[in-house]
């Protein structure tokens, strides 16, 4: 993974600017023909028993493969994130990547093997990064979520001008990495009205597998 100069990125938003000013200091993904040409790979498990019940989607990383349940209202895109570097992305059924009033997404920030931080390490480098790409930005504390498999899932939120919020990021301790679960809204009112989604997200998230080679 290389690092893609911001006025290439497909849709700009204060978090993405702030995730790639972070990627020097982490260690990037491994470069496999895979990770630079192809989208990330998504299978959908049914519910066995419970048909009711909302599908997993479990989406393939370089070396690392999660799952989460979509939000009602809510698509998995995994194609149009890749200028962006990120390899899934969701936002309201109707909408798209670049036009949608509010996205979510997952990204990975790698530890170096050698040098890993904690998670509180992690996230005051993040938002350091932050407050040093937006000086009049605001960061307060979110509440403290869980994700499918019971972890803790750190919250936080942003506002580029210090005044309301219009991103939230939940940062959860992973080995080798820590992931994050952000959602990014145009407008305060658009943030508070998709923040149920952005929970529902996060308390659907669970790690599956880590160290593993992306299936092609």
């Amino acid at each position: 993974m290389e690092d893609v100069p911001i006025a290439t990125l497909g849709r700009i938003t204060p978090r993405l600017a702030t995730a790639l000013l972070l990627l020097p200091l982490a260690t990037p993904m491994p470069r496999t023909a895979s990770a630079a040409a192809k989208p990330a790979k998504l299978a959908t498990a049914p519910a066995a028993a419970d048909t009711t019940k909302p599908a997993l989607t479990l989406v393939y990383g370089d070396d690392h493969c999660i799952g989460f349940v979509a939000p009602k209202g809510w698509v998995v895109d995994d194609t149009s994130g890749l200028g962006s570097r990120i390899r899934v992305v969701l936002y309201p059924r109707g909408e798209t990547w670049k036009g949608s009033p509010a996205v979510m997404y997952a990204n990975p920030l790698h530890q170096k093997p050698r040098e890993p931080l904690t998670l509180h390490q992690m996230i005051e480098r993040d938002v350091a990064s932050f407050r040093k790409a937006s000086p009049q930005g605001a960061v307060t504390v979110g509440p403290e979520l869980h994700t499918g498999k019971g972890q803790l899932a750190e919250v936080r939120y942003f506002s580029e001008t210090g005044g309301p919020p219009h991103e939230a990021v939940a940062y959860i301790a992973e080995e080798n990495l820590v992931m994050l679960l952000v959602l990014s809204a145009r407008t305060p009112d658009t943030f508070r009205t998709s923040l149920p989604a952005f929970e529902g997200l996060v308390s659907s998230y669970q790690f599956v597998a880590g160290g593993i080679q992306t299936p092609h």
